[in-house]
């Protein structure tokens, strides 16, 4: 449940790239009913959360298992206030209109990636997990601010 809250936006960031041109309506509803879907899904973890002890909703599969890294995400107490304010900002900020510059599909896409990796940091359970996705939001954010920023926004970048 968790791994859809973070890869369905990244899997909608690449699927809006290879979409043939939509215009710039058509794409903001996509992006924001693709961004709704792991918002959706906190709200449902934040219904099921019961409080206790521990890290609930855990998904845990090997990834270098001689370092011992793997892909575990799950939720606590912490990490479940900020998941669910997190996918909630980024549908309230998709709607937020700005000037795309005529580059609509991939604003869209780069805001759909940095919300699944952003998710991906407040979920993540695994150090190493926790460092890649922490290094992807840069990148996104780089882009971003770099493309779509005011002012003297590469350099902001």
């Amino acid at each position: 449940m968790l791994s859809a809250a973070i890869f369905l936006p990244i899997v909608g960031a690449v699927a809006l790239l290879l979409v043939p041109r939509l215009d710039e309506r058509r794409t903001r509803v996509v992006a924001l009913a693709i961004s709704a879907v792991p918002l959706a899904v906190m709200v449902v973890a934040w219904v099921r959360f019961d409080g206790g002890e521990g890290f609930q909703l855990v998904e845990s599969v090997p990834w270098i298992p001689t370092l011992g890294v793997g892909y575990k995400v799950g939720l606590d107490g912490v990490s479940l206030p900020l998941a669910a304010m997190s996918a909630l900002l980024f549908v309230v900020s998709m709607a937020y209109p700005v000037d795309l510059r005529g580059r609509g599909r991939q604003y869209f896409a780069a805001f759909l990636f940095l919300e699944g990796i952003s998710l991906g940091v407040f979920l993540a359970l695994d150090l190493f997990l926790f460092y890649v996705f922490f290094d992807l939001s840069l990148v996104g954010m780089y882009f971003l601010i770099a493309v779509w920023g005011h002012g003297d926004a590469q350099r902001s970048a």
